[in-house]
């Protein structure tokens, strides 16, 4: 249709009264339209079809503008000019048809959406502990905050994941409108971070620790150490201290302060009024005075120069240089070595015995020690039906063989003045008195026998007790008390180098030998 055409129209359709505007819209002069848009030659203007297409390819619209009012388009129309201009993928046919329907070409058509890419997602690391760095303190039960628990050490048993990796999810490749695929970027994939005492799981996807410890997290890995190093004190900066594993702790304990370790609890310091538990040995370089509120406890031995108004329990030895005041819990021995090595005041008990210098003090401080244990009370049921004073048996088997030797010198007398009244061979009597004479003498010996058998086992028993013993190289003072098992003996007067056991009667003492000694004194 040319525009003299057109003029005409919009003559015709002003004295009919349409709207001029509505009008002008319908039948406008149009320019010449290109190539891509025309249509086969029809009796009839086509509308103007424009495609826009974006600038990644993922989406093409349309927007039609009819020829004249009332003009409507076929989605096979629609359908072909897509083809024709290179669209084949994502082609929204069904909205197309409801777009014809309608017949509201006033807004653009949607006709083809490309499929997005769905790129792989990165690798990642899934932590099952806390990775902050942050002090925070622990809230309590009634929402109050604990400052000393601020959960500065992380655990880990052995055995346990510290991460785990969760793989790159697998993408999709795109297409756009076009047809042209579009392929998915590949994810980064990561490595669990190994490090020192952990290891890969055998699927290849958690990392174990090797070791009960204490997590440390470094730019290239996880180590678990076997040692949990404090450097400095344990007080209000740190908080209390509770590990898996050992725990240096290279300041000093302060008061209130708490710290529990797996293995061994090592202090260069001082400890203040303060509580450890360790599931090996303590030790510490100096010492400790408790206050009367510190306490240490050991699944193996503690250890230090001195401990004052402090309680301890050590399920085996306890070595110190002084000990003053103090409650003491040992399941084997307690060592006081060095110049002082002193028991001063306090309660003992141990399950073996006391080696010191000094016990008690000059002013009559009462000082308790006490050997009891389940080993001393197995040693007392089996031998106490055993055990008899080896004087009262030696005197007995005197007396014994004293009446076998006055037995032994009659018969002789009496076969003398037999022989001599009756023929050489003394005759028939003579046997017999021989032989009832032979029979006495053999009851004289196994009795003989049998009393030194008892006393040679009375020693062995006695003998088995000698390690159970309470010594003082020096000086153990009135004030005093020790027991052994269920013997009380009470020092009333000052003793040098004596050694405290029991016997048949209870205890007494003897010298100290330097068999005595403990290997940490010889």
């Amino acid at each position: 249709m040319d525009n003299s055409k057109n003029m005409d129209n919009l003559v015709q359709a002003i004295l009919d009264g349409e709207d001029i505007a509505t009008i002008a819209g319908s039948v406008a002069l149009k320019q010449e339209e290109p190539e891509s848009t025309k249509y086969s030659e029809s009796s009839e203007q086509p509308p103007n079809l424009d495609l826009h297409i974006a600038s990644n390819r993922m989406h093409a619209s349309l927007t039609i503008s009819p020829a004249y009012l009332g003009q409507t388009i076929s989605p096979e129309t629609i359908l072909e000019y897509l083809n024709q201009n290179g669209i084949c993928f994502g082609i929204r046919e069904g909205d197309i048809r409801e777009y014809c329907r309608i017949a509201n070409y006033t807004q653009p058509l949607v006709c083809a959406v490309g499929k997005e890419v769905q790129d792989e997602t990165d690798g990642q690391i899934k932590y099952h502990f806390d990775t902050e760095k942050v002090l925070k303190p622990a809230e309590r039960s009634d929402g109050s905050l604990d400052f000393r628990e601020l959960g500065l050490v992380k655990n880990i048993a052995k055995g346990e994941v510290l991460c785990s990796l969760i793989p790159a999810s697998p993408g999709t490749d795109g297409m756009d409108v076009m047809g042209n695929a579009i392929p998915a970027h590949k994810g980064r994939a990561l490595s669990l971070p190994v490090g020192t005492n952990t290891q890969i799981s055998e699927d290849g996807n958690s990392l174990i620790s090797l070791v009960d410890g204490t997590i440390e997290m470094l730019p290239g890995g996880i180590n678990v150490n076997e040692v949990y190093v404090v450097r400095g004190d344990v007080g209000p900066n740190s908080g209390n201290i509770t590990a898996k594993c050992s725990v240096l702790i290279q300041g000093d304990v302060r008061s209130s302060f708490f710290v529990k370790a797996g293995g061994d609890i090592i202090v260069r310091g001082i400890v203040e009024h303060a509580r450890l538990e360790a599931g090996r040995n303590i030790v510490l370089s100096q010492g400790m005075n408790g206050g009367g509120k510190g306490f240490l406890k050991a699944g193996g031995n503690i250890s230090g120069k001195f401990f004052e108004n402090t309680i301890l329990e050590a399920a085996q030895d306890i070595y110190a240089n002084i000990i003053m005041s103090s409650t003491v819990r040992a399941g084997g021995s307690l060592i006081l070595n060095g110049t002082a090595g002193s028991l001063i005041a306090g309660d003992c008990q141990v399950g073996r015995r006391v080696y010191a210098k000094n016990i008690g003090n000059s002013s009559g401080s009462v000082t308790r020690v006490q050997i009891e244990s389940r080993e001393l009370n197995a040693l007392l049921a089996a031998n106490c039906k055993k055990i008899v004073n080896p004087e009262i048996l030696t005197q007995q088997i005197e007396s014994v063989k004293q009446e076998l030797s006055d037995f032994d010198r009659n018969y002789q007398t009496l076969s003398q003045q037999f022989i001599t009244k009756h023929p050489p061979d003394g005759g028939p009597s003579f046997k017999m008195i021989q032989a009832a004479a032979e029979k006495k003498k053999d009851q004289y010996h196994k009795l003989v026998q049998e009393l030194e058998s008892k006393l040679n086992e009375s020693r062995q028993s006695l003998n088995s007790f000698l390690d159970f013993h309470v010594i003082a190289t020096g000086i153990i003072f009135p004030g005093t008390k020790i027991v052994i098992s269920n013997s009380t003996y009470n020092v009333v007067k000052e003793t040098s180098n004596a050694k405290f056991y029991l016997n048949f009667e209870g205890i007494t003492f003897g010298p100290v030998l330097p068999s005595d000694a403990p290997d940490t004194a010889r």
